[in-house]
């Protein structure tokens, strides 16, 4: 079956329901294929024929139970989701227009109108998390693009990987990471470490795990750029030799290097160093 079939069936089914004259009623059967789908969704709904036809026909009740069961069974789309609950809005708002209907109608609705509410709401939620999850790797992608394009080259090596992960963090990516869970954040984040890892050992001519004179990784730049320089010591100005060790011999560059960072290093350790002090609270 095309997964696109049970989303419109149940859009059809919530949409066969309305007011008519002084009362709500379910729309007549539809021959064909909706008959068909009809009869394959009862049972993939685990329920007998015969009693989804009774509660069927004894009307709205019936109607809205099974309508429950359907959206919470096969509606899956955003678009599904969306009009199945502006047509319960509609039926609610219709509902209120009449002398007479039952108790149990307006609850049935009450409460599919809370559920099929709240499953809206979760799928704007996928939704905008989707966007910003698409967003912050678009974002990764520039810095790192930047980066291997030369436009960090005023910076020392490890300088350079300090500046593409504070633009990381101060940007959608960063964004990103705040609203995971803290195993999700560790697992993208590493992702950003392994990028910086192959940039650095590019950039210094080794390989990851070689270690070299942290004085290397910190050495300045052929051309440095007094401005550019000065902005690195502004965005910095956060990180002290306590605190964050990695992330101040990293751009303030230091005449003595603090007591925890090696004076000989990989661009393995740096990194991971570093991004732990920059990615401590996203």
């Amino acid at each position: 079956m095309l997964t696109s079939l049970p989303e419109k069936f149940v859009v059809d089914l919530a949409n066969g329901i309305h007011v008519n004259r002084d009362h709500l009623r379910r729309q007549g059967e539809r021959g064909g294929f909706f008959a068909r789908m009809y009869d394959t969704l009862n049972g993939a709904a685990a329920r007998r024929q015969g009693e989804i036809n009774s509660n069927v026909n004894k009307g709205i009740d019936g109607a809205l139970r099974w309508l429950t069961e359907l959206t919470q069974a096969q509606a899956r789309s955003n678009l599904a989701i969306t009009r199945v609950n502006e047509r319960i809005l509609a039926l609610q708002g219709d509902v209120t227009l009449l002398a007479n209907y039952s108790a149990d109608t307006r609850e049935q609705l009450e409460a599919l109108s809370r559920s099929v509410g709240e499953r809206v709401g979760s799928l704007a939620q996928d939704l905008a998390r989707i966007d910003l999850k698409q967003r912050a790797g678009n974002h990764v992608e520039l810095i790192f693009n930047r980066w291997r394009a030369g436009r960090f080259g005023a910076f020392a090596i490890y300088g350079r990987c300090y500046v593409a992960m504070e633009e990381l963090r101060w940007g959608v990516f960063g964004d990103y990471c705040r609203s995971l869970s803290r195993h999700e954040r560790s697992g993208v984040i590493e992702s950003v470490v392994n990028r910086s890892i192959g940039q650095m050992k590019e950039d210094a001519g080794c390989e990851a795990s070689t270690r070299l004179d942290t004085r290397r990784w910190l050495a300045p730049a052929a051309r440095p750029d007094a401005a550019s320089l000065e902005a690195l010591a502004y965005l910095s100005d956060w990180a002290n030799a306590e605190a964050a060790p990695f992330a101040f011999a990293a751009a303030q560059r230091p005449e003595v290097l603090p007591l925890a960072v090696p004076r000989l290093s990989s661009a393995g350790r740096l990194t991971e160093a570093l991004a732990v002090e920059i990615f401590a609270d996203a």
